[in-house]
């Protein structure tokens, strides 16, 4: 099929030489396309590699789903870390497409990476996440969506962020793990401290939050990590949580944009309280 070419043509060269190499041109040629026959489905590079990504966080989903309906009848540590460490381990598979989203996004169209993976999965993943967190997660008259909210995107969150950033002394099966206990911790846990409640508060300002590059994300896990150390976390547990801590931000920022039927401040406080999680 001449679509499937055209994006399987710009993923090699993407794995191969990255996005300024991707042109058009060069896409269509390696497709074995004129590139006046390209452009009868993709106007630009953009819409290739944006169809790309699509396909990519379309396939994930799938994939997701499969492992959820398998570990539904798993408590939660077991089914939140074999779902992370699944995200993660496809991400740095293809890490070449989300280093091209992370680098390229203004270009791309996209302005929070965070919203783009989760609205590209959302038709996929919404009812089974739906389903299974009814099921799983313990009775509670906090709003199963707004857990769901912090659990779903900050899943999302530090897999894109491992992938890119690959931290050398992090093990995904060691990060899923620390993420389903702290989710454990989270969904069960008192209200948050006033630390926590600050963080997330900080985190929801406007304009102040987004993490854009490959620094500004080393330097809020440094300062997670120091809070992490102040607040006399065990070292066994360290390098995790303050990568979890730094990629939760990140959802605090998407509070801003809350989805229906859902207020910023029932969210941050959600986000609060895993912050706390992570914390104590």
């Amino acid at each position: 099929m001449t679509v499937t070419s055209i994006l399987e043509a710009a993923d090699r060269i993407l794995r191969a030489d990255g996005y300024e190499a991707a042109s058009t041109n060069r896409v269509a040629r390696v497709a074995g396309f004129s590139v006046g026959s390209l452009y009868q489905y993709f106007r630009d590079k953009q819409a290739i590699v944006g169809a790309l990504l699509d396909r990519e966080l379309g396939a994930e989903a799938a994939l997701v789903v499969a492992q959820l309906d398998q570990c539904a009848t798993q408590n939660l540590k077991g089914l939140g870390g074999a779902c992370v460490k699944l995200m993660i381990e496809r991400r740095v598979a293809r890490a070449h497409l989300y280093r091209t989203l992370d680098q390229h996004a203004a270009e791309l169209g996209v302005v929070s990476v965070l919203h783009q993976l989760v609205a590209a999965q959302a038709p996929t993943l919404s009812d089974s996440l739906q389903r299974v967190a009814a099921q799983t997660l313990p009775r509670s008259p906090r709003s199963l969506d707004a857990r769901l909210f912090v659990l779903a995107r900050l899943a999302s969150g530090a897999s894109f962020a491992f992938a890119v950033d690959a931290p050398p002394a992090l093990a995904a099966d060691v990060l899923g793990a620390e993420f389903a206990a702290a989710a454990e911790r989270y969904l069960v846990g008192p209200p948050p401290g006033p630390a926590a409640a600050r963080l997330a508060l900080g985190w929801a300002k406007p304009n102040g939050t987004a993490v854009t590059n490959a620094e500004q994300r080393a330097r809020r896990r440094r300062e997670a990590r120091g809070m992490l150390v102040a607040s006399g976390a065990e070292a066994a547990f360290l390098e995790a949580r303050a990568f979890l801590l730094a990629s939760l931000a990140d959802v605090g920022a998407a509070t801003q944009r809350p989805p229906f039927g859902l207020s910023q401040e029932d969210l941050l406080h959600e986000v609060a309280r895993f912050a706390d999680a992570l914390l104590s």
